[in-house]
């Protein structure tokens, strides 16, 4: 309805940059720009889930996303299926990180390619926050 809402997250597909659990995003209507590859959104896929995750590819109509934790899962919505663009993440002390900043989307753009070692990328991180060594 054109309302901005913060939302809070579940899940570990879009790790390391939104934390289930912990983490909300701030969802804002899709603006006159449109959708671009790099964006965050709230979609229903094909299969009729809700998703927050990243679009990787755009063909006509056509929507690839992905989450950011996700090795080999994409998933697919029709542009009609995008709800929402999440543009900030809060954690549980209210502070905010940017998603959509040019410096958020250089963040994902090195770890998009980094995706050949992503997986043990994944692993290390995950470790770090069990032994306390990552907020």
């Amino acid at each position: 309805s054109g309302q901005n809402v913060l939302l809070p997250v579940n899940g570990r597909s879009m790790l390391p940059f939104i934390i289930g659990g912990r983490d909300s995003v701030e969802l804002h209507a899709i603006g006159d720009s449109g959708i671009h590859i790099g964006d965050v959104v709230l979609a229903i896929t094909v299969e009729k889930r809700y998703v927050i995750h990243r679009v990787v590819k755009i063909e006509g109509d056509n929507i690839t996303l992905e989450g950011d934790g996700n090795i080999n899962l994409r998933e697919h919505c029709s542009t009609s299926d995008i709800i929402a663009q999440a543009v900030s993440v809060a954690d549980r002390k209210g502070h905010r990180h940017s998603l959509v900043s040019r410096r958020a989307i250089m963040k994902w753009k090195v770890w998009h390619f980094l995706s050949p070692i992503r997986l043990w990328l994944l692993r290390f991180y995950k470790l770090c926050r069990i032994f306390g060594m990552h907020g």
